[in-house]
């Protein structure tokens, strides 16, 4: 059952676009810290490895496309090392949550 947030946005524009990206990640999110408590930490808020400057989590890093505001928490460049550790928390992530049914 979509959020009521969601349902607003999709009855304004639709469900096929991507008018409704930001709502559907901000639902997938609450339903990841209630369902993977651990994964969600790990991708939401643990900060990214790495040196110096702004270290933003694996989030910041993932959603930037939906998010252009997170730029601002990123590194100037993002490390190779940096993608790939959040290749394994996103697939961790996915994986607890397609238990529930969720995350697709």
């Amino acid at each position: 059952m979509p959020s009521l947030k969601r349902q607003e946005c999709q009855m304004t524009h639709g469900i096929q676009g991507e008018e409704c990206l930001r709502e559907e990640l901000g639902e997938k999110r609450c339903f990841a810290e209630l369902l993977c408590k651990r994964e969600a930490m790990k991708f939401y808020h643990e900060p990214l490895r790495g040196k110096g400057g702004p270290r933003g989590s694996c989030s910041a890093l993932v959603e930037r496309f939906a998010f252009p505001e997170n730029e601002l928490v990123l590194p100037d460049v993002v490390q190779k090392s940096d993608r790939d550790h959040c290749r394994g928390i996103v697939y961790e992530l996915g994986k607890c949550l397609s238990k529930h049914k969720l995350g697709r």
